[in-house]
């Protein structure tokens, strides 16, 4: 829909100036812009996601995003792998004192160590090299039928994702 019908262009492209002819040529490039975003958008679907806290929206639309969209930036993995590292290791800070709290001991005389070593983690950022200090513990407890038991009863006590 520029400025000057199609059929006419022609016959009057010759008479417009050198400014005109940019206008014009300025006018179809936006035209064509806007046709192709309006495209775009009736294709567009739009979703409402309600919840309340930790329900899992936030992990809905990253799964989304890797179904269906280009993955994760290396940057995006890194942080991610963060977030799984401090979710492992404070998931399994709450099962140990969970299953304190309500009586369960633990099977393996090992898993006393683990669960001090655990507990004792103050929340600082875990990456590669720091979350080998936790995995061995986190790995072994997770072995341990008292914690599985705890985790069995997890309906007793709030287990929530602890980092976003």
């Amino acid at each position: 829909m520029g400025l000057v019908p199609p059929i006419m262009d022609k016959m009057f492209l010759c008479c417009l100036s050198a400014e005109s002819k940019e206008a014009l040529r300025r006018s179809r490039h936006i035209d064509s812009i806007l046709s192709k975003e309006k495209q775009l958008y009736k294709r567009t679907q739009k979703i409402l996601l309600l919840g309340s806290g930790e329900s899992g929206k936030s992990t809905f639309l990253k799964q989304m995003k890797i179904i269906h969209g280009d993955g994760f930036s290396a940057d995006l993995l890194l942080e991610y792998q963060q977030t799984i590292y401090m979710n492992l290791v404070k998931g399994m800070k709450v099962l140990v004192d969970a299953g304190c709290k309500l009586g369960i001991a633990f099977s393996e005389p090992e898993s006393t160590a683990y669960a001090q070593l655990v507990y004792a983690f103050n929340g600082r950022e875990l990456d590669e090299l720091t979350f080998l200090e936790y995995s061995d513990a986190v790995k072994g407890l997770w072995q341990d039928k008292g914690i599985l038991t705890a985790f069995d009863r997890r309906n007793e006590f709030q287990l929530v994702s602890l980092s976003d």
